[in-house]
């Protein structure tokens, strides 16, 4: 048996190895306090709480804030009924993608103030962990090697994404296994995973919807569909309570396809002209970033579009998510890899995976059944 999950395991460690180096470094550079990887700024109105409960909580400077703040806010409120959601301007939107908040809000034993940045920290190197090894056995099971596990390890947004408190490592967990129990014919576990990475992000809810329309396009009953009802009631009260739909509120989050990567493209040429030299720097690096990620993800949309596995479907919902990003999203590189980590790690098994519709997925490195059959009859 142990024989049998070495290379997951193996893929599983690689991940936290390269998480757990950012996050050393981060906290050495801190004094290991883990609040400061919450990066919550004095003028974000929510710093209040965090202080009043915690005065040694570590503020950041009004230009070091990031959305780790917001999941400490769902993390110490998780149903909007206390006072950190009053404490944030366009709470709906926060509030509909909870799933990382939530989970942090558990495993610090129901909000404790003093163990949420803890919490959120805990649940990240877990989840990335835990991504290596999905990434590894849904690999396998495709019928590629499971070294492809190592995509989660080499992805520079999940990495990233761990030591700044943010939701992309656990939702890239609930995307693998998701479409691992798909693949493995688990409907039961495959429903509730995607119904979790639907509270993730709301556009999420394109993956089980897109799966969904794979199914029929196969004649098969759609049963995937059902996973994004549990979001859709959280939506509706979020609009009873709070007022409006999460989708209803924020400023910047999706534009026309294609245009938020034009502009970002003609931004950061800009900027690489420019005279300070810190903005050249983020400029010229932003620049091949954006062109080569792009094409990348182009590229491997065009080849899903052969829909030969459940993965095809789901990186076709998700790349034609990315493309209608802001420019806000790719002009500086720390946001470019994060805002695109789950397309990017399902990017490889796209581009490898050997199933076909109506073949059982293949186990470990094997070749499909119907290979060996052939080479069989030829002998």
């Amino acid at each position: 048996m142990l024989r049998r999950h070495a290379i997951p395991l193996a893929c599983a460690f690689a991940a936290l190895a390269a998480a757990g180096a950012g996050v050393v470094e981060s906290l050495h550079q801190q004094h290991w306090d883990t609040t400061a990887l919450v990066r919550i700024h004095g003028a974000l109105p929510v710093s209040k709480l965090a202080t009043q409960s915690d005065p040694a909580f570590r503020l950041r400077e009004n230009s070091g804030f990031y959305d780790g703040a917001y999941f400490y806010a769902i993390a110490r409120d998780p149903l909007a009924t206390g006072q950190a959601h009053r404490l944030l301007d366009e709470a709906p939107y926060y509030w509909g993608h909870p799933a990382y908040g939530w989970v942090a809000w558990l495993a610090s034993a129901g909000g404790r103030p003093g163990a949420v940045p803890d919490a959120l920290l805990a649940v990240g190197l877990a989840s990335i962990f835990l991504a290596g090894a999905a990434a590894s056995l849904l690999a396998g099971a495709l019928g590629w090697t499971p070294w492809g596990g190592l995509a989660v390890a080499l992805n520079p947004g999940l990495v990233f994404a761990v030591s700044s408190d943010t939701s992309e490592p656990f939702g890239a967990a609930l995307l693998l296994f998701g479409l691992l129990a798909y693949v493995r014919g688990r409907r039961g576990w495959a429903i509730g995973l995607f119904a979790l990475l639907c509270f993730v992000k709301e556009p999420l809810v394109l993956v089980p919807l897109a799966i969904a329309a794979w199914e029929l396009w196969r004649r098969r009953p759609p049963f995937v569909a059902a996973a994004v009802v549990p979001a859709a009631a959280w939506w509706v009260y979020l609009r009873v309570h709070l007022g409006h739909f999460p989708f209803g509120q924020g400023s910047e989050r999706l534009t026309a396809p294609f245009k938020g990567w034009k502009d970002a493209l003609a931004y950061a040429a800009a900027q690489s002209w420019s005279p300070s030299q810190v903005e050249t720097q983020l400029g010229q690096a932003a620049l091949p970033l954006i062109i080569v990620v792009g094409l990348a993800i182009a590229a491997a949309a065009v080849y899903a579009l052969r829909l030969r596995s459940v993965v095809h479907p789901a990186f076709l919902a998700i790349a034609a998510l990315y493309a209608c990003i802001t420019p806000n999203g790719l002009e500086f590189p720390k946001d470019l890899i994060r805002e695109l980590a789950l397309v990017l790690v399902l990017l490889p098994f796209a581009l490898a995976v050997r199933a076909t519709p109506g073949e059982p997925a293949s186990s470990g490195t094997r070749p499909p059944a119907r290979l060996l059959s052939a080479l069989r009859r030829g002998s």
